[in-house]
């Protein structure tokens, strides 16, 4: 299986996971559902940051998937593994809405 993630971003993210969910026990919340709480937030930001041209939304945006890579880590999966399964289906969804395009177009 290739790698997605860097031996760097793999490092850094076990830390952020350790720390997130320290965070997350001591405030007595559940950690997944403070992950997906962050995640939503996040895309609102996104959304309007992006809407009103604010660059900002690149940041938010890596934000947001350092909180998808901890989603996946807390659920003990592998985020290359995972990813790894991901990027055919987006290849094939990809490829059928293109050809579905094509076969809708008048010849």
């Amino acid at each position: 299986m290739k790698k997605s993630l860097t031996g760097y971003a793999q490092k850094e993210l076990q830390a952020v996971f350790r720390n997130s969910r320290r965070l997350n026990r001591m405030l007595k919340k559940d950690h997944a559902r403070a992950l997906l709480e962050m995640m939503a937030e996040h895309i609102g930001e996104i959304t309007e940051r992006h809407g009103n041209g604010d660059k900002h939304y690149l940041i938010e945006t890596g934000d947001l998937i350092v909180l998808s890579l901890e989603l996946i880590r807390y659920a003990k999966q592998s985020p290359d593994e995972v990813l790894s399964k991901c990027y055919p289906r987006f290849h094939n969804k990809i490829s059928q809405l293109i050809k579905d395009l094509q076969s809708q177009r008048p010849v």
